[in-house]
């Protein structure tokens, strides 16, 4: 699946067939960045479109920040539904305001009593202070407790929190504050310093930054994740890794269309067919108890035929039963991977395809892989969602070559999955991950068309002396950069710190999992770090 794009400023557009598709995402860095303990949680935060910059570029992370711009922060850290909320704000927050539908959230839920005037006035623009933060960000979090545990904390924990702690200026602190500011400092999102915990210091834009990331990474820190593994070319290697997986998907067959009513499943040919000694794989993923599907390629310019095509559509889908139905495979289900639909009128063929395919399929478990939409238009994620158990959504291969955008970058991954699940349920949606390389060499001043290295090259690389290697921002992609006999390299690579951030991403959306091509190309580091992640 062949994905290009074009940057354009500080908005991404794909331009494709003399037409535009806006990306209102960051990817450029700001010009003001400051390489400190603010810097991942800002590009994170920015990925994410919970912060964003000024139109010269800059964040400004030294500048202070507002209680309406504090609290729209906050609510979409806790990813508060805005439209279920009754509206009502304080009488100083108008309804039209930009602001309103945060406070709003935030109002109905009482986080925002402690700032309210004796005339229940809010001051949207006062700037904010460290114990107001502290007070808002403790009582979003006390929603999680449960009531005794409430109870306990305003009744008498908090007190024991506030002896532990000593604050040099604690008597300075709101009363009514208290509670809240220690709750927030008890969950190490917010702690003083020698100097007390300065509860009237204006919080500027990157402190506000790490507070809010240290909230959301609080809250899904000790959560787990389903992963999907995609046992195939030579995936091998990873035959062992099968017990950190909850469902394998195996890419052993494809699509063969050969016009006018001629289809069948191909299992024999090509690198998509069942390999010999399969039924080793097959026992290692009974032995760890997961799910198995078989999965179906296609990625052919007539693939929009096939899906008129009914007579072939039936005889394909008669031979892939054959195989689903055969008990020396014993799979679960089908996943379908037809790739390349991009114009809108494929997009109810293509439905009424997997209609059809659903109701043959029985008790088999169907999952399905899309591309992002803003190109490829024959796919419905809407219908798609609806017929499919799982969605997989393959958030990747936005590689450009004059712009050296590499396949994966955080903001475009975040992009991706908001747009779906504007259409797939979460509780449906997997988030595609692809282990993969993008490698520009330049020569005599010309800049070849990428190189996709293997893995294990890029590995032996990255461990040489020679290379300058960085996760760079906004990507949250390896970089690494060399010189050798053929010129000057600039290398991104989906390594560990790169994949963790991708699932820290997918559990930030409460997705159902994670879905790894192809489970051969990743590293003994990379499994480490899905071991520890994994629901099972």
């Amino acid at each position: 699946m062949l994905r290009r794009v074009s940057l354009l400023s500080l908005v991404f557009a794909v331009l494709f067939a003399s037409q535009a598709f806006a990306y209102d995402v960051q990817l450029l860095p700001f010009k003001d960045e400051e390489d400190d303990y603010s810097r991942e949680p800002i590009y994170t935060l920015s990925a994410m479109g919970i912060i964003s910059g000024y139109e010269d570029r800059t964040y400004r992370p030294n500048a202070d920040l507002s209680r309406e711009a504090f609290i729209k922060l906050l609510v979409m850290a806790s990813q508060l539904d805005r439209g279920a909320v009754s509206g009502n704000t304080p009488a100083d927050v108008a309804k039209n305001r930009w602001s309103a539908p945060y406070i709003a959230a935030a109002y109905e839920r009482k986080w925002m009593d402690s700032l309210l005037d004796k005339e229940g006035l809010l001051h949207p623009t006062q700037t904010i202070t460290r114990q107001e933060v502290a007070m808002l960000v403790g009582k979003s979090l006390m929603e999680s407790a449960n009531e005794e545990t409430r109870q306990r904390w305003l009744s008498t924990d908090w007190k024991k929190e506030r002896d532990k702690r000593a604050f040099k200026d604690q008597a300075t602190i709101d009363e009514a504050m208290q509670p809240y500011l220690y709750y927030a400092a008890h969950h190490d999102i917010m702690e003083g310093a020698s100097a007390g915990f300065k509860p009237n210091d204006p919080l500027i834009r990157k402190q506000a930054a790490a507070v809010i990331y240290r909230l959301i990474d609080k809250r899904i820190a000790l959560q787990t994740i389903d992963f999907t593994g995609y046992y195939a070319i030579q995936s091998y290697p990873a035959i062992n890794q099968m017990n950190k997986l909850a469902n394998v998907i195996f890419g052993w067959s494809h699509l063969e269309y050969g016009g006018s009513g001629e289809a069948k499943l191909n299992t024999t040919s090509t690198v998509n067919r069942i390999p010999s000694g399969y039924e080793e794989a097959i026992a290692a993923a009974d032995a760890a108890e997961i799910n198995k599907e078989l999965m179906v390629f296609y990625d052919n310019g007539d693939l929009k035929d096939f899906l008129k095509d009914k007579p072939a559509q039936e005889a394909f889908i008669q031979s892939l039963l054959v195989v689903l139905n055969d008990p020396s495979y014993g799979f679960d289900g089908v996943s379908i991977d037809f790739e390349g639909l991009k114009e809108a009128g494929s997009a109810a063929d293509y439905v009424q395809f997997l209609q059809n395919l659903r109701k043959q399929l029985g008790s088999s478990t169907l999952s399905v892989a899309v591309p992002p939409i803003h190109y490829y238009k024959g796919y419905d994620l809407e219908a798609i969602g609806k017929l499919a158990d799982t969605v997989i959504l393959m958030a990747y291969d936005f590689t450009h070559h004059e712009s050296k955008l590499p396949s994966a970058p955080l903001p475009l991954v975040n992009d991706t999955i908001a747009t779906a699940l504007q259409s797939i349920p979460k509780e449906k949606l997997v988030l595609g991950i692809s282990k993969q390389a993008n490698q520009w060499i330049t020569a005599s001043g010309t800049t070849a068309p990428p190189l996709s290295p293997a893995i294990t090259d890029v590995e032996k690389r990255l461990a040489l002396k020679d290379v300058d290697s960085t996760l760079t921002m906004p990507y949250f992609v390896r970089k690494a950069t060399f010189t050798d006999e053929r010129g000057s390299h600039e290398l991104f690579y989906e390594d560990t710190q790169s994949v963790a951030k991708k699932i820290w991403l997918a559990k930030f959306y409460e997705l159902q999992g994670v879905s790894l091509w192809f489970m051969g190309s990743y590293t003994a580091s990379d499994w480490e770090l899905i071991g520890g992640q994994a629901t099972k």
